[in-house]
């Protein structure tokens, strides 16, 4: 059973005995709707790839089989996904690292927050580009989002934050989610950030299967 005041409060919950895709699908049905990616499927799988052998522009690309950093999921969208489920199976020694936005900026002067809340930032994907703002609203629901890599600084306030973001981001203190072949992680999109740890040594094939749920 999902502690939906848990998921809310904290951030992410993880969730035993969900140890294959139609598991993770049905776990999603039971907090919202399933989303379909662009190939079909709605259960992704993730995998290891270096730098070369990586889809242009995509986080593999520019950090081949390093760390990720922290980042919202689905930033370009005009409203970011709302939950994000993972799951991990096979060489699960590296571990996804998840924080919420309130920890990532507690030591953030007021400020700092001022500017973050008034900058605009230019996110594009292939052809398409849009302009945002990191809030944004969704019924009575507030949220966030932030990918360094992907929001490129459009106005004054971006630019002058965009390289202490950069830095907060590299630096952050993060939990660990920890994988085996039977747990999945429910991330709240719109409060928290989730990332990629350290490659361990002699690393075997890794799989992280992704849901998005709205």
């Amino acid at each position: 059973m999902i502690n939906i005041s848990e998921l809310n409060e904290r951030g992410w919950v993880t969730v035993d005995d969900i140890s294959s895709k139609e598991d993770l699908f049905e776990l999603g049905r039971t907090i919202g709707t399933p989303v379909l990616t662009p190939n079909g499927e709605y259960v992704k799988e993730i995998r290891r790839f270096s730098a070369a052998q990586a889809q242009p522009e995509s986080q593999s690309a520019l950090y081949g089989t390093g760390r990720f950093p922290l980042h919202s999921d689905t930033v370009f969208w005009a409203t970011p996904i709302k939950y994000v489920l993972l799951r991990g199976y096979g060489d699960t020694r590296r571990p996804t690292t998840v924080l919420t936005f309130e920890d990532l900026f507690s030591d953030c002067d007021d400020h700092f927050m001022s500017l973050f809340r008034k900058s605009i930032w230019r996110v594009r994907t292939g052809k398409n580009q849009f302009y945002c703002s990191p809030i944004f609203y969704c019924g009575d629901s507030k949220g966030w989002r932030l990918d360094v890599d992907l929001m490129h600084p459009a106005n004054i306030s971006a630019k002058q934050i965009a390289p202490r973001l950069r830095e907060l981001v590299s630096r952050a203190d993060t939990h660990n989610l920890n994988w085996n072949d039977n747990t999945a992680a429910i991330i709240l999109n719109w409060t928290t950030l989730h990332g990629r740890g350290a490659q361990p040594d002699n690393e075997g094939e890794r799989v992280i299967e992704r849901l998005y749920v709205r």
